[in-house]
């Protein structure tokens, strides 16, 4: 299970994309050790990717970036709503690593918002994608698939599908105007 976990980090740290590896875990483990062991290997992946491009790659891409006009203004964003503005990144359609790195480009941003953020998204999926795999299990076993899981993939699709793009949409479209605003 340490193997799993470590392995887990290293996959977030890399590759990124942990639903199938989540949803493997709650087929493989009993859902009382597949929950905390994703969830370890899941935050500490996200953690470990924004504290190294934090504190070890940000002056360089800070120094590649500094011309870009929207800098300033993702900057402010987050400076003025640190967590909200976090959280709007997490539940964004941006690949995984972009929600990791991107934030830690942010001077503003104080690293324990990035990890409030980090837990508040990376929980309840993690619970979700091993509860889908322990279920996937189950009703390969034979057993009837449960009408509460049903009802969280169709709340979560709808999450993921309509309101994370919006939010995104909406706070992209605020740093827009605020550009047009200074002109």
């Amino acid at each position: 299970m340490v193997v799993y976990t470590a392995a887990f980090i290293i996959w977030t740290m890399t590759v990124g994309m942990t639903t199938p590896i989540e949803t493997a875990a709650g087929m493989a483990f009993p859902i009382q050790k597949s929950i905390p062991l994703s969830a370890i290997g899941k935050i500490g992946g996200a953690f470990f990717q924004y504290v190294l491009a934090k504190y070890l790659f940000s002056d360089y891409a800070r120094k590649k970036m500094e011309n870009n006009e929207w800098i300033d203004k993702i900057n402010s964003s987050f400076q003025s709503h640190p967590y909200r503005v976090a959280l709007i990144w997490r539940f964004s359609p941006l690949p995984e690593f972009v929600k990791n790195i991107g934030p830690a480009l942010v001077p503003t941003l104080k690293t324990r918002y990035q990890i409030l953020a980090i837990i508040t998204h990376g929980l309840p999926f993690t619970v979700l994608w091993s509860c889908m795999g322990s279920e996937a299990a189950r009703v390969a076993r034979g057993g009837a698939p449960s009408l509460l899981l049903k009802r969280m993939v169709a709340v979560i699709s709808w999450i993921g599908l309509v309101v994370s793009p919006s939010l995104f949409g909406m706070w992209i479209k605020g740093l827009g105007e605020s550009t047009e605003e200074s002109d």
